[in-house]
């Protein structure tokens, strides 16, 4: 009996040694499904709103006065306006215009520190606000990159994100307004105002 006892131990031993192991591999699966569904809970509640992403694009133009030097800075003025027709949705709404304007301490072509508040009217009369919480320019080969980021205050996607991308092609009639005394007083171009 004592030699039976000790032989069934080594067949059982190895039982303890698996069972860890297969616990591992279904915390494991459990832990992979949980993270598979957790994107999917926590997004339910943005499904509820009109829609969880919008894209429009459009044109914007900004004037600046004074204009913007290249390093020296300036108190400046700006008034930001754009259009974006193509703005499809499925609630009807087509498109959405964009105005912005602030004053700025300290500007200069490569920084410029704006908070501002600003408002998007869509076609189908509904207002949004939005406090710009900065504004980033980016240099991308030749083209200039302007990237308002906000956040929706009040009215239409309240509390979503609003980022507001500028592309500028350069003026080839006058390539470095920077450099120049009366400096950059307008940009104008290709945009793209997204809200998530």
């Amino acid at each position: 009996m004592p030699h039976n006892e000790h032989s069934e131990r080594p067949t059982h031993s190895p039982r303890p040694t698996r069972r860890p192991t297969r616990l591992r591999r279904v915390l494991t699966a459990a832990i992979m499904l949980a993270g598979a569904t957790l994107p999917v809970t926590l997004g339910s509640p943005a499904s509820a709103a009109p829609t969880a992403l919008v894209t429009c694009l459009g044109q914007q133009v900004t004037d600046y006065a004074p204009g913007l030097r290249l390093t020296q800075p300036r108190d400046v003025t700006y008034q930001a306006t754009g259009s974006y027709a193509s703005c499809p949705l499925n609630d009807g709404v087509t498109s959405v215009t964009y105005a912005e304007s602030g004053f700025v301490p300290g500007a200069t072509c490569v920084a410029f520190p704006s908070t501002a508040t600003a408002q998007l009217s869509w076609n189908n009369g509904q207002n949004s606000t939005i406090q710009v919480t900065g504004t980033e320019i980016d240099v991308a080969g030749a083209t200039q990159v302007y990237l308002s980021l906000g956040t929706v205050t009040s009215g239409r996607y309240a509390g979503s994100t609003v980022n507001v991308t500028t592309e500028i092609l350069p003026d080839l009639l006058n390539p470095l307004p920077c450099l120049t005394t009366t400096g950059l007083t307008r940009v104008s171009g290709l945009s793209t105002l997204i809200i998530v």
